[in-house]
């Protein structure tokens, strides 16, 4: 499939006043459903998401960004999916799939083989989450909470050799790899509440990049590998952030009384797609980012 170099761009606006560094996001999205963990797959011509369809399932559902039209991941469901996660090159991909009513299991898929692993989770309330794919598809992270610590886990492609890569200090969640990568960030208790972290693949060479006594969550790396996107909960509402990837130069994307949250970059890191709440409707927004100053 070739390459689309289209996406929706905000209109051009005057930067807003303090600390925001974008344009006023434009609504990709129009059914107001709760969304969550959006994904570019497809060199950016598709937006793959979790899509709260009715009181019942959550489905894995695909946006195509050149016409706006939407469809399912898969055309059946037997249970909730969550959590999607692409390789880079597109061949493998993983969910997460409910198994019962407070388990989570994952499934990691070959689309050119089209068959699946599944593994299924430990007894009890358990169950896997936010699973990531290593650039190289050699592996995938996951976290895992299992003996009272909730640590992430790193996993062959196949389904074999797990093991955990954090210490079992806190509670450790949403990794994420850098693009070429040689590093992880994630998001941990470890030291009181949750703060973003760097490390590398196999959980050494630790550091701290967050210090903010309010909650910092999902990072997300920038297809450079430079910036990390971010929510934060520091100026008293859920909003998104940007830093550099050493934790400098930390300003403000967002800028509303709802929620923003769960940002994504376009491919080309110009853009971030992120799930916004706008007078109780939930959907998909792409913001523009300005030249940080």
């Amino acid at each position: 499939m070739a390459c689309s170099k289209r996406f929706v761009l905000a209109p051009a606006l005057l930067l807003l006043a303090g600390s925001l560094a974008a344009q006023e996001p434009t609504r990709l999205t129009h059914d107001g459903r709760m969304k969550f963990t959006p994904i570019f797959i497809n060199r950016g011509e598709d937006l793959v998401y979790v899509d709260f369809e009715d009181p019942k399932i959550f489905r894995l559902k695909k946006l195509q960004i050149s016409d706006g039209t939407i469809e399912p991941i898969h055309k059946t469901v037997s249970a909730p999916e969550f959590d999607p996660a692409y390789s880079a090159d597109g061949k493998y991909y993983s969910y997460l799939k409910a198994v019962g009513t407070l388990s989570v299991g994952l499934v990691i898929c070959s689309r050119e083989e089209q068959n699946e692993i599944q593994l299924a989770p430990g007894s009890g309330f358990s169950g896997y989450r936010s699973p990531a794919i290593a650039p190289d598809s050699s592996q995938l992270l996951f976290s895992f909470a299992e003996g009272g610590r909730q640590d992430i886990f790193a996993v062959g492609i196949d389904g074999k050799n797990r093991r955990a890569i954090t210490d079992g200090k806190g509670s450790n969640i949403w990794p994420d790899y850098s693009p070429d990568g040689s590093q992880v960030a994630y998001c941990s208790t470890r030291d009181g509440n949750y703060d973003i972290y760097l490390m590398k693949p196999d959980g050494s060479d630790l550091k701290r990049l967050t210090t903010n006594r309010f909650q910092d969550l999902r990072p997300r790396f920038s297809p450079d590998g430079k910036q990390l996107a971010f929510v934060s909960h520091r100026d008293g509402n859920f909003e998104v952030y940007v830093m550099n990837v050493d934790g400098s130069g930390k300003r403000r994307i967002t800028q509303h009384p709802e929620r923003d949250d769960y940002p994504t970059w376009t491919p080309d890191g110009t853009s971030l797609v992120m799930v916004s709440e706008r007078e109780g409707d939930h959907d998909l927004y792409q913001v523009q980012l300005a030249p940080a100053e």
